[in-house]
């Protein structure tokens, strides 16, 4: 509970007159462990007395401390927006900020950056693209690899400390049952994590001895990222060093679990491919959907303790409960994708098929990812074949050059040909194609037969405005694909209609809304299972 002394620093924190006479207006932002002032020029930071055994900073010393380290540590990502530890004081009952006195408490001194230049904020506005990605990867990457490793943090990747945190969330969220999270999403999702670590320690021993525990940044999600004219990424972990030391591929997925609820699964399945390119990390995908799961659940359960605070109104409990189930939902959807992992001991082989344009290969890295599969292709394996870049561009006539029907012939061959050489290894595959002939969609289910893989047929669609306009879009930008509108004409009239076979199903990529794409991944989820 906070106090009568803390109350009347947080009715000091509103007065621009606290902070100096340079001072005008003064905006304040809450959260459960924390009160920052936003005065222009600088932010002010107070910790709140709380204890919630993970975290404390219930007495005077112990809140110094953290802002002390909180500035030390983020230092590391941040060097110019962290600047000081300043006392807050109190002498003839005013209570005053770096003055003389008895000291009371502490604040954190930062500079102040735009909010709306929080990733959040620019994400809801579009203003993310791959490129930012890219650049806040490339930060990472690099952070990573010269981050503090010891003995001691490779111990916090080990099953014994994941199944720690992950067991400890169960146990500070029992309130919450039936509240903000379902008993049967609450056991589904304990049992499913805890079975995967049973069974796949294997996995973290040898995340562990490769390297890939580290001093991390710990609460890594777009709301702790700015993108200016820098790139800023801040608020790490100060106060429990198990929640900051751990596997790259846990603090990762929290920025990747991140985009996945705001409703941008493409640019989350993006994050993790690039991190794969530049890192050469391709294990990351064997544990990803157990930390991503683990990390929603953290928000899920994070969010759910506000219930507990008696000055909220009905309206913020409702919110508060909407936002919670939405986390706890997705947690459960990436223990689902780990159950399939565990269980169904057959290779998914997933055939996309549908128009130039219509969001083919996007669906298809999110398959990849989510499914730990190799995505295969068509676009790139035609331009390796032809010893040419995969960007440059091939504009040939309809029929001609690398689309001339011998060479598609020969693209699909050898398509067809690495994906049986990766059945044959148990692996998933996402083959990316037209698939405009029925004869290559029937060799698919050829391979898919004799290599007993779970085929999973699915289509995309797209009215034709959307796809003009993508495909505009795509002509001004770096792309493997050559497809463009006059392409997309011809196909329409060449395109030989699918037989809507067992184990279809159809994706409007033009339908972006969140609960529709969480609910066709789901499904996609049954129709495996179903098939296994």
């Amino acid at each position: 509970m906070i106090g009568m002394e803390q109350k009347n620093i947080i009715e000091n924190l509103k007065k621009p007159s606290f902070f100096g006479n340079d001072v005008k207006s003064v905006k304040l932002i809450q959260t459960h462990i924390s009160v920052v002032a936003l005065t222009g020029k600088y932010a002010y930071k107070i910790k709140k007395p709380v204890n919630f055994g993970f975290l404390d900073f219930s007495t005077l010393e112990k809140r110094k401390y953290f802002c002390e380290e909180e500035v030390r540590l983020n230092k590391r990502l941040c060097p110019d927006i962290y600047l000081d530890v300043l006392p807050i004081t109190t002498e003839d009952n005013n209570i005053l900020l770096n003055r003389k006195g008895k000291i009371i408490d502490y604040a954190l001194k930062m500079k102040e950056f735009p909010q709306e230049k929080i990733m959040t904020n620019l994400l809801k506005k579009g203003e993310i693209n791959i490129q930012i990605i890219e650049k806040i990867c490339d930060i990472l990457i690099d952070f990573y690899k010269n981050g503090e490793q010891s003995k001691e943090i490779d111990n916090f990747g080990s099953v014994k400390s994941v199944k720690l945190n992950i067991d400890e969330n169960f146990e500070q969220t029992e309130f919450a049952i039936g509240i903000s999270i379902p008993k049967n999403t609450y056991k589904s999702i304990q049992k499913i994590s805890n079975e995967f670590l049973n069974k796949k320690e294997d996995i973290f021993n040898w995340r562990i001895k490769h390297g890939f525990i580290h001093d991390c940044h710990g609460d890594l999600h777009s709301g702790n990222i700015v993108v200016d004219e820098k790139i800023y990424i801040f608020d790490c972990i100060e106060f429990n060093e198990r929640f900051r030391y751990c596997d790259v591929a846990s603090d990762l997925s929290f920025l990747a679990m991140d985009l996945d609820y705001l409703n941008f699964p493409f640019l989350s399945s993006y994050l993790i491919k690039y991190y794969i390119e530049k890192s050469k990390d391709i294990e990351i995908l064997n544990v990803i959907n157990l930390y991503k799961s683990y990390r929603a659940y953290v928000r899920g359960k994070v969010t759910s303790f506000r219930l507990n605070d008696s000055s909220i109104d009905n309206n913020e409990r409702d919110e508060i409960i909407k936002i919670s189930k939405k986390y706890f939902e997705l947690s459960n959807y990436y223990t689902s994708l780990l159950s399939i992992d565990m269980n169904i001991n057959k290779p998914i082989l997933f055939m996309i098929s549908g128009l130039t344009g219509t969001g083919k290969s996007t669906l298809a890295l999110k398959l990849a990812i989510d499914y730990n599969a190799t995505h295969i292709d068509t676009d790139i394996i035609r331009k390796e074949s032809a010893g040419i870049n995969k960007f440059e561009r091939h504009h040939d006539n309809i029929d001609t050059g690398l689309y001339s029907p011998k060479n598609v012939d020969i693209t699909y061959d050898k398509m067809l040909k690495k994906a049986e050489k990766n059945l044959k290894n148990g692996k998933n595959i996402v083959l990316d194609a037209t698939f405009q002939k029925e004869k290559y969609r029937n060799l698919v289910r050829e391979i898919s037969n004799k290599n007993k893989a779970i085929l999973i047929s699915l289509n995309c669609c797209c009215p034709e405005e959307i796809v003009k306009k993508w495909l505009e879009e795509r002509l001004k930008t770096k792309s493997v694909s050559d497809g463009r509108w006059e392409v997309y004409n011809n196909q329409k009239k060449t395109f030989e209609s699918i037989k809507k076979a067992e184990n279809f199903i159809e994706f409007n990529t033009s339908k972006q809304s969140y609960d529709y794409r969480l609910k066709f991944f789901s499904n996609l989820i049954k129709l495996i299972n179903e098939a296994s």
